[in-house]
């Protein structure tokens, strides 16, 4: 997966490069991860831009982080500002689409 990361993130064309099954399997690993090894709760906020695809990427990152038992909140139209000023405030880790 070293040629999807790009120097802000997770790069690619949806349905081309990336898939409903890569953001699953990110989601899986975000929450594994935060909870470290499932040992601690967590909670991951997703935030997306306004484009098509966004919709399909936050249904299938939460359906991973489901899948750990991590709790995800999702907010519309947030970009990185808004995931970084607010997510410490409330122990809370980001993931933007």
């Amino acid at each position: 997966m070293g040629k999807y990361f790009g120097t802000d993130g997770y790069r690619g064309e949806a349905n081309v490069d990336l898939t409903a099954d890569d953001a699953f399997r990110v989601g899986k690993f975000l929450a594994y991860y935060f909870s470290e090894g499932g040992k601690k709760e967590c909670r991951i906020v997703i935030g997306k831009d306004t484009r098509r695809s966004s919709y399909m990427f936050e249904y299938a990152l939460s359906a991973g982080n489901y899948r750990r038992r991590c709790r995800c909140l999702s907010y519309a139209r947030n970009n990185d500002a808004f995931c970084e000023l607010y997510c410490p405030c409330r122990r809370l880790f980001p993931a933007v689409l």
